[in-house]
């Protein structure tokens, strides 16, 4: 009988609860012309990139910066460069 790591079956729970409601937020974004996001949503667009190798970190502002670089996004674009990963997923799983 194999062991469970908690806290990592809470972000791989976090993940797909982010791939599994992507295609929700972007009909919410385009049927209601507004790019608002939860709180919730953010944490798990923020599991999601983890788990693809980017990381983001919350500054005292309430924005975020991502990696290495000096970019830092607000919420809903932080938001969306997670739905971008997943569209380009997606993609490479149909072609390969």
């Amino acid at each position: 009988m194999g062991t469970r790591n908690h806290s990592s079956d809470g972000i791989e729970s976090e993940v797909r609860r982010f791939e599994a409601i992507a295609d929700t937020i972007m009909y919410r974004w385009s049927s209601e012309r507004d790019v608002w996001v939860s709180d919730a949503e953010v944490e798990q667009a923020r599991a999601y990139l983890a788990r693809r190798g980017v990381n983001t970190s919350t500054l005292p502002d309430g924005r975020f910066s991502v990696g290495d670089t000096a970019s830092t996004l607000g919420a809903a674009r932080l938001v969306l460069l997670g739905l971008r990963h997943v569209h380009a997923q997606r993609r490479s799983r149909v072609r390969g």
